[in-house]
């Protein structure tokens, strides 16, 4: 996961760059991180549109894509004045803070810290904190994050800023291994990670990340959407580059995501299990994510868009990945629909998980780059 911004720095960036000026909007059905579409939007001249099955994705480019010029940083200070006032109201904030000082000098062992921050979040309500504050984030951790997403600014283009910088600060704080489908086990020896997770301050890193973004703006101004591939696929025009870089895992992307999209879509969410995920219902699945539609999913999205004639460039692990396509499919089935050029780039990619004893978390790999132009 994100390993496309050290492919864009491997060759990515290179085929971007001889390419996208032939166009008139470049698509990335498959946002993510947003690390292409907002490499695209801010290097050239011309109007990009991110889309993806998941809010968190969106909203992470949204700040970017749908601005350009530079905001200025200003109303920082108001969004964090408000913040604190509710923070200091919110139900467990006492018992919080008083926690988070016995984990700053580690007054007790992690296990019984561990316990009472999840004691303590039970009783915050119904809320981010309630449903992953004593896991992914210590109790003071989750109050901050609630009360900064209830006290988004109002004026949009500060909302769209506070917002991705809240998701991002998330992401780099949370006690995980990279993702979120499950936090750190304070009863084993990766209890210090999460110790050491739950030490990191949020409302630093939410100042840095907002003014980081503050300063990023496109050059042409582009768009956001939450929508399945396959179905934008079929609006998509001969002048469109449109960037394929489909899920590789067997397992949905939703449940490596969830806290993230939890705090995206900003509603409460009831959770359980050891990842404290939402019910399926409530996350996003994939047809890219099932051995027994992927082949069919692909070969669809790439049927479509020959017939609406865009160009595309196609990502995809050159080795067979864990949703049953391999980089051999994905050629084949590109060669019925399109004339293909294609190239390999070495990289490292997450397994997902991997622990570093019978699976490392990151691997070596080849990533299949095709570039496609309708027959």
């Amino acid at each position: 996961m994100g390993s496309k911004r050290a492919m864009l720095r491997n060759g990515l960036g290179d085929t971007l760059s001889e390419t996208v000026h032939k166009f008139d909007r470049f698509v990335d059905l498959f946002a993510g991180s947003g690390a292409v579409a907002c490499h695209v939007a801010e290097q050239y001249e011309i109007s990009v549109v991110a889309n993806d099955l998941q809010t968190f994705s969106t909203a992470l480019c949204s700040p970017i894509l749908e601005r350009n010029k530079k905001t200025d940083p200003s109303w920082l200070q108001e969004w964090f004045a408000v913040s604190s006032r509710a923070l200091s109201l919110h139900p467990v904030y006492d018992r919080a803070l008083e926690l988070q000082k016995q984990i700053e000098s580690e007054a007790v062992g992690i296990k019984e810290l561990a316990t009472e921050g999840r004691e303590i979040c039970r009783d915050a309500g119904c809320g981010f904190a309630k449903a992953y504050g004593g896991y992914y984030f210590s109790p003071l951790q989750a109050c901050e994050l609630e009360v900064l997403r209830k006290s988004l600014p109002e004026q949009q283009e500060f909302r769209k800023v506070a917002l991705a910088a809240l998701i991002r600060t998330a992401s780099m704080t949370s006690a995980s291994p990279g993702h979120t489908a499950q936090p750190f086990n304070p009863e084993t020896n990766a209890g210090r990670f999460l110790l050491e997770a739950w030490r990191r301050p949020i409302l630093p890193q939410v100042d840095a990340q907002c003014r980081e973004i503050c300063s990023r703006h496109s050059r042409k101004l582009g768009q956001v959407s939450v929508a399945d591939a396959n179905e934008i696929a079929t609006t998509l025009n001969e002048g469109d580059l449109v960037f394929v870089d489909p899920p590789y895992s067997g397992v949905h992307y939703s449940r490596f995501y969830h806290v993230l999209e939890t705090l995206a879509r900003g509603s409460d969410v009831q959770v359980s299990g050891n990842g404290r995920y939402p019910a399926l219902h409530e996350r996003p699945s994939s047809k890219y994510s099932m051995k027994t539609t992927s082949y069919e999913a692909f070969d669809e999205l790439l049927e479509r868009l020959s017939v609406r004639r865009s160009s595309a460039i196609v990502t995809f692990p050159a080795e067979e990945a864990s949703n049953g396509l391999s980089g051999d499919d994905v050629f084949k089935i590109s060669e019925k629909y399109f004339r293909v050029e294609k190239s390999l780039l070495t990289g490292r990619f997450s397994t997902l998980g991997g622990n570093k004893t019978n699976r490392s978390a990151r691997v070596a790999s080849k990533e299949l780059v095709l570039t496609l132009a309708p027959k």
